[in-house]
């Protein structure tokens, strides 16, 4: 008996057409999550943006012990950095937050935070003329019609999402 022996040189026709198949159906699924201007991302990275600035501004508190009012300022359209008297912030333009389509909210306790506030030497959101922590939180809430993404100040200083 003769065996032939049949050598496999490559990809049927059949096999190559699956696999076109499967590439396209995955990228008519996944290429408009993608590109898609959907809310929920753009607040999402608003709250990740406003999140590093804080803790920034936070850091820069607890470092420079004798200035220690470094914060934020807001209005309508953006979130900016606040420093002391003689500190230029000029060369930081990339640290401005536009809000652009969204809404601010802010809500605390702590008197005099509706333009911004500011962190004291302990990295606590409050008067910084006190070094006490445990005044008040400031919740800043991003809102952008059916859906809101809010990050908390907490009264002792912890940063984090979601509501205070």
């Amino acid at each position: 008996m003769k065996r032939s022996k049949r050598q496999s040189a490559g990809f049927t026709l059949v096999e190559l057409i699956i696999v076109i198949v499967v590439i396209s159906i995955l990228a008519v699924t996944a290429v408009p999550r993608f590109m898609a201007n959907d809310p929920s991302t753009e607040l999402a990275t608003l709250e990740a943006r406003l999140m590093g600035l804080l803790r920034l501004q936070q850091q820069r508190a607890m470092q420079d012990g004798a200035s220690c009012c470094y914060g934020v300022t807001y209005d309508a359209n953006a979130i900016t950095l606040s420093a002391p008297a003689g500190v230029s912030l000029t060369a930081e333009a990339d640290r401005v937050i536009p809000l652009g389509d969204a809404s601010l909210t802010v809500t605390s306790s702590i008197v005099g935070v509706n333009t911004g506030f500011t962190f004291n030497s302990k990295g606590c959101p409050g008067p910084a003329t006190t070094g006490l922590c445990g005044v008040g939180a400031v919740e800043l809430t991003f809102d952008s019609g059916a859906q809101s993404r809010s990050v908390c100040v907490q009264s002792q200083g912890y940063i984090r999402p979601g509501a205070c």
